[in-house]
């Protein structure tokens, strides 16, 4: 796979975060406020080349591999690869092993 720019496509229910370019290695990050019921739903669209994906980013499911901060916020980190997609609570790309492989590209 070649090493090109990933195309982003971020929305809730209540917020469309619209198409974003993340070149190689790049980053992008959002925030928002959960709902006090854990049913705050966001999802995913990605292109890489000729490959697509979409997939939850955030759920009830999710919620737990995310780290909750001494201000009382959830951190949740996602590593996009050549082989899928993983999260982990904490960004750190030195510790692979422990990353949770969620999806695979489609």
């Amino acid at each position: 796979m070649r090493q090109g720019d990933i195309v982003a496509h971020i929305k809730s229910g209540d917020d469309d975060l619209g198409n974003h370019t993340i070149p190689f290695k790049g980053n992008y990050n959002w925030s928002f406020c959960s709902r006090g019921d854990h049913r705050t739903l966001f999802n995913g669209y990605f292109w890489w080349g000729s490959k697509f994906q979409s997939l939850n980013l955030f759920n009830k499911e999710l919620e737990k591999f995310c780290s909750l901060n001494k201000a009382g916020r959830q951190d949740c980190y996602w590593w996009v690869r050549p082989d899928g997609f993983y999260v982990f609570p904490f960004n750190n790309t030195f510790s692979e092993f422990y990353w949770k492989f969620i999806k695979p590209w489609g």
